[in-house]
């Protein structure tokens, strides 16, 4: 096992060496000696599974990778069990667990020899719906999506293999978030759910008129995260008269969601 290992490990090192960096010319802090080796700070995204493009909404905001490792061994992915019920779970996985998938991924699954193709499509006014994977290791940065020619199932067996990798998965459901609130018309066609602000003590049409997202803690954002997973994408809130888009996005999860102040 450990010669298969160190047979992947140098491939991987020839197909890095062989392969466009498209990341920045900063040399990155790595730890260890392994040949595969990453940042570790909680924000960097070693590993991406993700579905890209589309309408540009506020309520995109609250989107959640398929799967995500990020640099400090985390793994955060969704399990879908039904219609407009997803779970967030997560897991620390250990540094030879991901150097084992990354050297799956770049020999068995020969990723490094597609590329991201999306861009160069005749422009639209809303960008196509894509799958893409991203990994970021040893100094490298390298970005795929469907366009790119890959086999019809490989897109899944890697999202598959990614979400797999936990041993023991725990419930994500944060205790803090960036919160952000926008006024929006009444739309009766829309799914609506009720917030009393006054019972709860966070006011959506105060956080609307702050006008940018707001750092919240405790029980509330606890308590939206769960509406917000077991409710249509499009889904407002009702409270004081008023009609509100609410996006509650965690660092660390949430595309996007910048870290704590």
């Amino acid at each position: 096992m450990a010669r298969l290992l160190a047979g992947l490990g140098l491939a991987l090192m020839l197909a890095l060496a062989a392969c466009e960096s498209g990341g920045s010319t900063t040399e990155p802090q790595f730890a260890g000696g392994s040949v595969i080796q990453w940042e570790r700070s909680p924000q960097t995204v070693v590993f991406r599974a993700d579905v890209e493009g589309g309408a540009d909404t506020f309520l995109r905001g609250n989107d959640i990778p398929l799967c995500t490792i990020y640099g400090d061994n985390r793994v955060v992915w969704t399990n879908v069990l039904g219609e407009f019920n997803v779970q967030v779970l997560e897991d620390r996985l250990t540094d030879q667990q991901i150097q084992d998938f990354i050297s799956y991924l770049t020999i068995v699954y020969q990723f490094f020899n597609y590329q991201s193709q999306a861009d160069l499509l005749p422009p639209s006014d809303t960008p196509p719906v894509v799958e893409t994977l991203y990994v970021a290791v040893s100094g490298r940065e390298h970005k795929a999506d469907a366009f790119s020619g890959w086999p019809p199932d490989y897109f899944e067996t890697v999202v598959n293999a990614c979400k797999t990798l936990s041993r023991a998965p725990v419930l994500v459901l944060p205790t803090a978030a960036w919160v952000t609130v926008r006024e929006v018309e009444y739309d009766p066609s829309v799914p609506m759910l009720l917030w009393d602000g006054a019972a709860a003590n966070l006011s959506l049409a105060e956080l609307a008129a702050a006008g940018e997202p707001k750092w919240l803690e405790g029980q509330n954002v606890r308590v939206l995260w769960n509406l917000l997973r077991n409710a249509s994408p499009i889904t407002r809130f009702l409270d004081e008269n008023g009609t509100y888009e609410v996006v509650v996005a965690a660092p660390g999860v949430n595309r996007g969601a910048p870290p704590p102040p």
